[in-house]
């Protein structure tokens, strides 16, 4: 299972989902999703904007569980 770290980095970087939303153009309500795993796919332009806005690779982002 994939899991969405994307709620936790934002809680280090104190930085608020409206924030992101409102600095990169990804929907609010993509980023609600994400940051709740509520997502089955998540597009690379996304990801990208993620990674660029909060300097970080993609596996702080997205970390592979074990079940």
């Amino acid at each position: 299972m994939i899991k969405v770290m994307l709620s936790q980095l934002l809680d280090e970087k104190r930085i608020s989902q409206n924030q992101l939303a409102k600095d990169t153009g990804i929907s609010v309500s993509t980023l609600r999703n994400l940051c709740h795993n509520r997502t089955t796919r998540v597009s690379f332009d996304i990801l990208e904007k993620i990674c660029c806005y909060l300097c970080c690779p993609i596996n702080e982002i997205l970390v592979l569980e074990k079940k």
